[in-house]
């Protein structure tokens, strides 16, 4: 009988990139200070599940997300993250509650949208720093 594996190889490879304690179930790490992170991946759209429990124990206890979108990852912290979520009540469609974050409300969030608007940089050379630099 095989032990059951709470996460993907993905989530597994920036656990150990960050040097991290593995948790089972609930939030995904506990890093090297103590902080605990969820990793949360897009890979067919652009958004981001968040599931109510684990963000509620992130915002409690000063966690943060890993991002991972492709090959880019970014890490934002959860306080950050509940500013972007839309407003009203949770999905409760699965069997937890949960929220998207849509890739585009992250970006509009760092300030992307508003420098390219003002011809102060374009959208690559915004990711290539963004991501470089979080």
């Amino acid at each position: 009988m095989m032990a059951t594996s709470f996460h993907t190889k993905n989530e597994n490879k920036i656990i150990k990139m960050l040097n991290a304690k593995k948790q089972g179930r609930g939030v995904d790490g506990i890093d090297q200070t103590g902080r605990p992170f969820e990793v949360r991946e897009s890979v067919k759209t652009p958004k981001f599940r968040i599931q109510k429990d684990v963000h509620e124990c992130l915002v409690k206890n000063k966690g943060y997300y890993m991002l991972k979108r492709g090959k880019d990852v970014l890490k934002i912290d959860a306080d950050d993250v509940t500013k972007l979520l839309k407003k009203g009540n949770w999905n409760n469609d699965r069997d937890y509650p949960y929220k998207f974050l849509h890739l585009k409300d992250v970006m509009a969030g760092g300030g992307a949208i508003e420098d390219v608007q003002n011809n102060q940089t374009n959208l690559v050379d915004y990711f290539a720093n963004y991501f470089a630099i979080r």
